[in-house]
């Protein structure tokens, strides 16, 4: 109990020194909409109208470069510390320690099922995703939580933009039903632990390992593809 106490506290006290993120992002609600707005858009637009289109190399890079030059100018914008943003490594193994429970919990879930329906598949595929998957769960950490969860905290506060920023990364991984509800878990573990102590790495981490199990234990008819968007039907 002591223990739990002290453990509390030691939240607590590093809440204020560079662990909070709340709405001390000085912008506007309307302007944090429309921020929110363009990132939202040039991923839907990836995920759906590209497709459509033929999925042309241009158009995935054009949207693609958008969706940089947004970061990088809100970055620059915001006046925000990459600390701030959890771009840190002073706080991780405390990041990672808290998240580790979960991660646990979700790779003996998958392993199980994989066992009982026979669909492990812990073979080359499994391993090169957890050697190439961290870049890209980075990219996401970074969007959903050091851009998208700021701006949620000016519209909505902290709890209501924990579930915002979780729902948002599961609307974002539709129509794929089992990416979509386990998106949604996540995104919502990881703004929670975003909001006590902000480390892009530690989630980035869990983000990749949870990743390579997903995709290596379900079978077909639970997780028929890693795919989202138009392309999720044709896959």
């Amino acid at each position: 109990m002591m223990q739990e106490v002290m453990r509390a506290q030691a939240r607590v006290s590093e809440q204020p020194i560079d662990g909070h993120i709340g709405p001390e992002l000085n912008i506007k609600p309307s302007q944090a909409v429309a921020e929110l707005a363009c990132m939202i858009l040039a991923v839907e637009l990836i995920e759906w109208a590209v497709p459509l289109a033929g999925n042309n190399a241009k158009a995935y890079g054009g949207l693609a470069l958008m969706i940089a030059l947004l970061m990088a100018v809100c970055f620059l914008k915001d006046g925000l510390s990459p600390k701030r943003l959890g771009i840190r490594i002073d706080n991780f193994l405390p990041a990672l320690g808290d998240l580790l429970p979960f991660l646990m919990v979700f790779v003996l879930a998958m392993v199980s099922i994989g066992l009982v329906c026979g669909s492990i598949r812990l073979a080359d595929r499994f391993w090169s995703m957890l050697a190439v998957v961290p870049p890209w769960a980075l990219l996401q950490q970074y969007m959903l939580l050091a851009f998208a969860n700021h701006r949620f905290r000016v519209l909505l506060g902290g709890d209501g933009a924990t579930i915002a920023t979780a729902a948002l990364f599961a609307a974002l991984h539709l129509p794929n039903p089992a990416l979509t509800v386990v998106c949604g878990l996540g995104g919502y573990i990881w703004a929670s632990e975003y909001a006590i102590r902000p480390n892009l790495f530690a989630n980035a981490l869990t983000h990749t390992v949870a990743s390579a199990f997903l995709a290596n234990t379900l079978p077909h008819s639970l997780l028929r593809n890693m795919v989202v968007g138009y392309n999720h039907f044709f896959r």
